[in-house]
């Protein structure tokens, strides 16, 4: 295995128990909110946590490239092409999938097509912000994937809230567990296999933009 497979490997690997603290907490949010009878219109919430993951997404992919190599058009395509297909498996494909192995009834609601310029907003907004803070803030990859995974969490969670209520009131741990595959896995993808897998380094340097 080469070096960068491993490094792979061990960010996909440590970043499991993130995923599944992010869900959990984002399941008793949800639900807390639920008892109390806050939570409101979860499609309009929904509409908020998904555009606000391809932001923080985006933000993450670009700076986690931009940690490793140059190259500004470069990072800009890369975190188009691993933000917006990561983030609608993981909000819509993945939750959706998830809930037809339980032929629970639900609908598909696809942003990428229904609201496009929600989408392109946030995504355009999150590069431009990971261009920015990479260069200042060194742990800017870990905090905001930190974020990232629970607003990934919450956007997976609303999509289940909304469009298939039947799991959502029959079977807690089912949603538990959808909802970690669908966060860990498009979250690692997205965050860094996809973005490392680009770089033609292995290891970290100070950024310098030309």
């Amino acid at each position: 295995m080469t070096r960068k497979l491993k490094t792979i490997a061990v960010e996909f690997l440590h970043h499991l128990p993130y995923s599944s603290v992010g869900v959990g907490a984002g399941l008793g949010i949800l639900l807390g909110l639920e008892k109390m009878h806050w939570l409101g219109a979860p499609l309009i919430q929904f509409h908020v946590t998904h555009p606000l993951h391809l932001f923080l997404s985006a933000l993450v992919t670009s700076a986690m490239f931009w940690k490793y190599e140059n190259g500004v058009w470069k990072g800009v395509v890369i975190a188009l092409l691993g933000t917006i297909p990561v983030c609608t498996l993981s909000d819509i494909v993945f939750p959706f999938a998830g809930a037809r192995l339980f032929s629970t009834p639900l609908s598909f609601h696809l942003c990428l097509i229904e609201e496009p310029w929600l989408v392109l907003m946030a995504t355009f907004c999150g590069i431009g912000a990971g261009f920015l803070l990479v260069r200042w803030m060194r742990h800017v990859t870990e905090l905001a994937h930190m974020f990232h995974v629970l607003v990934s969490s919450l956007a997976s969670l609303l999509y289940l809230r909304t469009f298939d209520v039947m799991l959502w009131e029959s079977s807690l741990l089912s949603v538990f567990v959808i909802t970690v595959a669908a966060v860990w896995i498009p979250c690692c993808l997205s965050d860094i296999v996809f973005p490392l897998a680009f770089t033609n380094e292995t290891r970290p340097h100070e950024p310098h933009f030309h």
